[in-house]
């Protein structure tokens, strides 16, 4: 827990997930505690949540995953006692095990402090009230915060449970030094596609092989690579999925990599993949579009803010493999559409997901919230 020193600032406490393990909420959260934009209107103190190190630590339950959270209300407590925040802002799980986690620390927060921000980076909370016991619940802990959304489209979400309405904050990326518009990649003429997600099977990495299989099956070469952490589909039992459809020359797994060598696969890609169907944002997609490439993903949470169909990308419907793979052949057959989208898609980027947008969206944000102003 660190602060920066200008105290005549008004004081801001970011309770949540930072890196490590590398996943959308956590890099998101590392982006505002070092935002210069932000640490020039606050002095910033923040708890790191740290339940585990890596993506599959974080999944599974254990007894010392629960002391740590015990622990932890006993740091949130001594934080927001001895120092009196004008904000806390606080990344909530919105359902499971870590949502009862959450919702206790919310109720602590709101005891001493009265200004709490709670940004929603997921969803589900609608399929989660199944009784009332749980509606109570979530309006309990939703009640008198104020709360962040990804976009207009993920406000239903909060029907029934929270009576206020949400600040909009669309995420952001770092765009790298070396993004830019793609001329060509390809290598002895071979198209490459690319994957990079955690290895989760809601992330649709084995709808996205099935597709690539129907290809294969119709006679197109391509390189497909899957970069990714382990997490409920291991390396190995994807390397076996792969072997068994008869894919072993089409699709490599590489792995987790990180930083360069993860921009590096972008930078040599042709085709960018990310078929999920559980995810609220996909901030994967950007990452993709600041190097130019087209993308194809799914009709799910907030993606077709970012993906505009038929525009920078193919946007399909959940674990529809035909409709993927119907997609993807098009733009293995077409470099010129390939270079077409993914420029569009590399100025949408840029014009409006560039991570000073971000920051910026989320100052002028916290200025309302502490002014009581209404969106």
């Amino acid at each position: 827990m660190r602060s920066n020193k200008n105290t005549t600032l008004r004081r801001l406490l970011f309770v949540g997930q930072f890196p490590p393990p590398i996943h959308g909420v956590s890099v998101l959260n590392n982006y505002l505690l070092q935002s210069k934009i932000i640490r020039a209107e606050f002095t910033i103190d923040f708890i790191d949540l740290k339940f585990g190190r890596t993506i599959k630590e974080l999944e599974k339950f254990s007894i010392k995953k629960l002391i740590i959270a015990v622990r932890y209300i006993f740091v949130i407590i001594y934080k927001t006692c001895m120092v009196r925040y004008s904000i806390v802002y606080f990344t909530l799980t919105p359902t499971g095990f870590g949502f009862y986690r959450d919702a206790l620390y919310v109720l602590i927060m709101k005891f001493f402090s009265s200004k709490i921000v709670l940004h929603l980076h997921g969803k589900g909370i609608q399929n989660n009230i199944d009784n009332i016991i749980k509606r109570k619940l979530y309006r309990h802990v939703l009640k008198d915060t104020s709360i962040i959304c990804l976009s207009e489209r993920l406000i239903f979400d909060l029907d029934n449970v929270y009576f206020g309405k949400p600040f909009i904050v669309p995420n952001g990326i770092e765009i790298q030094k070396d993004a830019g518009l793609k001329k060509t990649a390809l290598i002895q003429g071979i198209p490459r596609i690319l994957f990079v997600s955690n290895f989760i099977k809601n992330k649709g990495v084995l709808v996205l092989l099935d597709a690539l299989t129907i290809l294969k099956d119709r006679g197109y070469d391509f390189e497909a690579r899957f970069v990714g952490a382990p997490s409920n589909i291991t390396i190995e039992m994807l390397e076996n999925e792969i072997e068994e459809r008869g894919m072993k020359g089409h699709v490599t797994v590489v792995g987790p990599l990180y930083s360069e060598l993860k921009f590096k696969e972008f930078k040599n890609a042709d085709i960018f993949v990310f078929p999920t169907y559980n995810d609220a944002f996909g901030l994967v997609n950007l990452e993709a579009m600041q190097y130019g490439l087209p993308v194809i993903s799914t009709f799910e949470g907030s993606i077709p803010d970012v993906v505009i169909n038929e525009v920078t990308g193919y946007l399909v419907e959940k674990e529809d493999i035909s409709m993927l793979a119907e997609k993807i052949e098009i733009l293995i057959k077409d470099e010129a559409l390939r270079l077409e989208m993914g420029s569009k898609g590399y100025e949408r980027c840029r014009g409006h997901f560039a991570l000073e947008n971000f920051e910026a969206n989320m100052e002028r944000t916290f200025k309302m919230i502490l002014s009581n102003k209404a969106i």
